[in-house]
Order: C-alpha cells, then structure tokens, then sequence
C-alpha cells in the first residue's frame, strides 16, 4: 500500500504541483470550448474564448503569486 500511495503523492506533485489553478483552469476551458463546440459557435471565436481564459488563469496565478502577504 506504501507504493501506491507514494505513486499517487508523485504524480499529484507533478500535475498540480504548487499551484492547483494552473491545473485545474485548462481543464475546465478546455471543457468550455467543448461545450461551445457541441453548441454550434464559430470555432474561429472559440479559439479567442480559449486563450483568453488560459491567459487569464495564468495572470491569476501571477496575481495569487505576487501579492503581498498580509
């Protein structure tokens, strides 16, 4: 069982890391642009909706980082 769990703890440290949003925010764009594409969008304006929320969650991750600590 020690094996399994460090094989878990290795591969949570290598996908997550530090910081979960950098993880989790692709995920869930990339669902939305799914969602957009099953729902019939331009893929042309799915293509800026995507960047611009994978931009955004990595200046949310600069944001998290970079304030100050009260």
């Amino acid at each position: 069982m020690r094996y399994v769990r460090a094989f878990g703890a290795f591969w949570y440290d290598f996908l997550v890391g530090d910081r979960p949003e950098l993880f989790l925010g692709p995920i869930v764009a990339l669902f939305l642009a799914w969602v957009l594409v099953r729902g019939g969008v331009s893929a042309g304006i799915i293509g800026i909706i995507l960047f611009a929320a994978v931009a955004g969650v990595g200046a949310l991750s600069l944001y998290l980082t970079a304030r100050p600590r009260a």
